[in-house]
């Protein structure tokens, strides 16, 4: 599991891919991964 802060997203991941999805779409971009959304 992660947790992204202020907003309190919790994520859960399978793989690499899947943490580089969320730096790149939340982290970077401020889009939250609802795929991955908990």
């Amino acid at each position: 599991m992660l947790v992204v802060y202020p907003e309190a997203v919790w994520y859960t991941y399978v793989d690499r891919e899947d943490i580089d999805e969320i730096i790149s779409e939340h982290l970077q971009q401020d889009r939250v991964v609802e795929r991955l959304k908990i």
